[in-house]
């Protein structure tokens, strides 16, 4: 083969790869929207890097209608590979109907220090083929765009202790960044 020849079939490969738009990506920008369960169309609210569910360490989402009508509110989580590991639409993650003012909050699976209105508990294992989030992602949904949320990761395992009787330190837990889709 030639050097022109080479170089052609280079710029060729490397061309395809930049024009090829057919190819998704997956995850929290580009899967498509949910439809809630009582029909209703929904809007990407928030999105979360750093969603966990591995080794005691789970994820709440914790979010209030600000709205001046109830809304309905969802939490869709991802693995590392961008797969969608819960269904919004079949009532995993989603709550209906939630009344003006009303905070809701659902977590990856139960913890000892916070209380969850839902857990997502066993997820399917699309993906990465476990029932782990390692480095997932999340997005928040909703009906409407006014809502108020916060995320945070905790130990699942470990509640606060009154520092009077106690001597175990507290649970660690962060907030997770949420970041406003506009």
């Amino acid at each position: 083969m030639t050097s022109m020849a080479i170089k052609l079939l280079v710029l060729g490969l490397v061309g395809g790869v930049f024009l090829d738009g057919r190819r998704a990506h997956a995850g929290p920008a580009d899967t498509p929207l949910p439809t809630f369960s009582d029909g209703k169309s929904a809007v990407a609210v928030y999105t979360a890097a750093g969603v966990i569910k591995h080794n005691g360490l789970e994820t709440d989402f914790i979010c209030t209608n600000v709205d001046t009508m109830a809304v309905d509110i969802g939490l869709e989580v991802f693995d590392e590979t961008g797969a969608l590991r819960n269904s919004v639409a079949a009532g995993s993650g989603a709550f209906l109907n939630v009344a003006p003012g009303t905070t809701v909050t659902v977590g990856t699976s139960g913890t000892a220090v916070f209380h969850e209105d839902q857990t997502l508990g066993t997820l399917n294992t699309a993906g990465n083929g476990t029932a782990a989030l390692a480095n997932g992602s999340g997005r928040v949904v909703g009906t409407s765009k006014n809502l108020l949320c916060t995320a945070l990761v905790a130990d699942k395992l470990h509640a606060i202790a009154d520092p009077a009787v106690s001597s175990v330190p507290p649970p660690p837990f962060t907030a997770l960044p949420l970041i406003k889709v506009p």
